[in-house]
């Protein structure tokens, strides 16, 4: 009997181990996974207003930690750049804007070098999105959360995972490689909208 209790517990121990964050709690807070941060814009950006090189800057929904350990803590600044930045012409059939990520605020006041693309963009949870209309090629709120966009019941917007791609209910406007192509006159994020990035260290 008492070799039987052995093999028992010792075979526990060993699922126990082998099970990855086996006993391990689970940071309510932080949104990051695979390298993936969620952030809000805290200033509109409007490709005809903007040139290569303009700061952008955006704000952390929480807390996260940056693939070489660093935290950076909820509502902290990640500071970018416009890569390009361009309005409809007559030469052109497509405004644009490429926005591209260099620095986060981490503990201690020290900032991190990074290099941070966006994945995805969606309105702010204060936007209603019936009245901005949805992404182009969706019917419909259920359509879109059959494509790894969260929705739920009797919410107005899309919310952002980790395996959200493009552009989420916000009408004319893609998003390829970090940069937002409209056939409108402009391209034009409003402050609160939500994007998904994807983060490196930067060396």
């Amino acid at each position: 009997m008492k070799n039987l209790l052995f093999v028992f517990a010792v075979t526990a121990f060993g699922l126990a181990i082998s099970q990855p964050g086996a006993g391990a709690t689970k940071n309510q807070d932080t949104t990051a996974g695979n390298g993936t941060f969620s952030v809000e814009l805290t200033k509109t950006l409007d490709s005809k207003k903007l040139k290569d090189g303009d700061p952008v800057e955006v704000k952390l929904t929480g807390s996260v930690t940056l693939p070489d350990g660093t935290n950076a803590v909820r509502g902290a600044k990640v500071i970018g750049h416009v890569t390009q930045a361009k309005a409809r012409s007559k030469k052109d059939s497509e405004s644009t804007l490429g926005i591209s990520f260099d620095k986060v605020a981490v503990s201690g006041g020290q900032e991190a070098l990074i290099s941070g693309v966006v994945l995805a963009a969606t309105p702010g949870p204060d936007v209603e999105t019936g009245s901005r209309g949805l992404a182009d090629g969706y019917s419909s709120l259920g359509e879109m959360a059959e494509t790894n966009t969260a929705v739920s019941a009797g919410q107005s917007t899309p919310t952002l995972s980790d395996r959200s791609r493009g552009v989420l209910g916000i009408r004319n406007l893609k998003l390829t490689d970090g940069v937002f192509t409209s056939t409108g006159k402009e391209v034009r994020l409003d402050s609160g909208t939500r994007m998904l990035l994807s983060v490196s260290t930067a060396k």
